[in-house]
């Protein structure tokens, strides 16, 4: 698998997961109600943004660090 793949797949996936899980779990334990609809708006946006803006950008900023060494 190629590393923009794996970067995309990341940002795109991976982080949005782990950022809905965490809200899920912080809510959880403050007691506040949980409602998948509002879940499922944060991980698409945070899916999103990833796919837009983090995938590409760490894809270049690792790009460029590869050329300078």
């Amino acid at each position: 698998m190629s590393k923009l793949l794996k970067i995309m797949l990341f940002w795109s996936l991976g982080f949005p997961v782990i950022l809905a899980t965490l809200r899920i779990i912080t809510d959880y334990f403050l007691g506040r109600d949980i409602e998948l609809f509002s879940y499922s708006a944060v991980f698409l946006g945070t899916a999103a943004a990833g796919l837009i803006f983090a995938g590409p950008l760490n894809y270049y900023i690792l790009k460029s660090q590869e050329g300078i060494k």
